[in-house]
């Protein structure tokens, strides 16, 4: 007698627990985990032309903001989707009406299922498909029915959208795209960057969206910021968590945990050059990103002495520290080891580092 192996399909309760424990973001359709589409520098061109245009001709006062597909939008049961960009107020992450997709160059069956998944969407009422082959933008509407109808607008034409009662012509979705390197420069996102209400970090070209931590890395952060500005009252120096980039005019701009700069700097700015501290507080979804590339990056920074990541469950200190001759040296601590800042000469007990962060949630890996 044999037996036919069937795979049970994933619900999509049972797809975010599992992909919180996962470094790549992932998609659920159909009931089976796919990670997501590669991403190359003529995708984030596009999202930022596109952004761009239906940000201008909604007006500075719309209420929509731009979200990048990194919060993942339950569709149905067995459906989870992180569309490429949907517009919401801060109240409607969750149920989008209107979202834009990029299929990859040469569309396949991957992005067919993709697009399904999005029409699954119960909110869903207006998608906007980009298509950089044809160069081509074609806008679907869910009709009285429930089924969808579509409409395709060439190059030199107009695009009209029921969102918002807006229009833009095709050729400002392509812009830039005929040129010999159509990567995005540093200079080109802050500009796209100062007109989001939500924050991005960028990498080379790649634009990367800031997603939602969780309670205990928070505390974490608190807890390290909270003793390095009591340290630094009465000197030049400050110290910010969160909200404040770094800005390496080699191509990145990222927003550490905690950062301490001694550089003066005005209550407008939105970011900095001359960190002497970065701080990262680790999580599954960027540990690997934070040990790599991310350190990488801001190694190059001149100013920069001390390059932390504190891993809170595991209670793992990695301290990097530029010497006297350039050199990066990597000092671990394990444990009840407190972390000890040359830049700054101070010394910070393990106890207030984790302190107000459970241990059965440091074991909880």
């Amino acid at each position: 007698m044999s037996y036919l192996h069937v795979e049970q399909p994933m619900t999509s309760d049972e797809f975010l627990q599992w992909q919180a424990l996962q470094e790549e973001a992932h998609e659920l359709i159909d009931g089976h985990p796919r990670p997501l589409p590669p991403r190359d520098s003529a995708f984030f061109r596009l999202l930022v032309n596109l952004t761009s245009v239906i940000q201008a001709a909604s007006g500075e006062e719309s209420p929509w903001a731009a979200c990048l597909g990194a919060e993942p939008v339950i569709a149905t049961r067995l459906d989870v989707v992180r569309p490429d960009v949907f517009f919401a107020r801060s109240d409607e992450c969750l149920s989008p009406a209107f979202a834009c997709t990029f299929p990859s160059a040469t569309p396949g069956i991957a992005d067919a299922m993709r697009l399904g998944a999005l029409r699954r969407i119960n909110t869903m009422q207006e998608l906007l498909i980009v298509d950089r082959g044809t160069r081509r933008v074609s806008v679907e509407r869910r009709n009285a029915s429930g089924g969808w109808t579509a409409t395709h607008h060439e190059a030199g034409g107009e695009v009209r959208l029921d969102f918002q009662g807006i229009a833009f012509p095709v050729a400002a979705v392509f812009a830039g795209l005929d040129q010999p390197d159509v990567r995005l420069t540093l200079e080109e996102f802050c500009a796209w960057e100062d007109l989001q209400r939500r924050r991005h970090e960028f990498f080379h070209g790649q634009i990367l969206a800031m997603t939602g931590a969780r309670l205990d890395h928070g505390t974490a952060c608190m807890n390290l910021a909270a003793s390095l500005h009591q340290h630094l009252r009465g000197s030049p120096c400050r110290v910010f968590s969160e909200n404040a980039a770094v800005l390496n005019p080699i191509g990145t701009y990222f927003y550490p945990d905690v950062v301490v700069t001694c550089e003066r700097i005005s209550g407008h700015q939105r970011w900095m050059l001359a960190p002497i501290l970065v701080i990262e507080v680790l999580s599954v979804s960027t540990q690997r990103f934070d040990r790599t590339e991310k350190a990488q990056a801001y190694f190059r920074i001149p100013s920069l002495r001390e390059y932390v990541l504190v891993d809170h469950v595991r209670r793992r200190i990695d301290l990097h520290r530029r010497e006297s001759d350039g050199r990066w040296s990597r000092h671990p601590s394990i444990g009840d080891a407190p972390l000890h800042l040359e830049s700054l000469d101070l010394t910070i007990p393990a106890e207030v580092i984790y302190e107000r962060i459970a241990a059965s949630n440091q074991a909880a890996a």
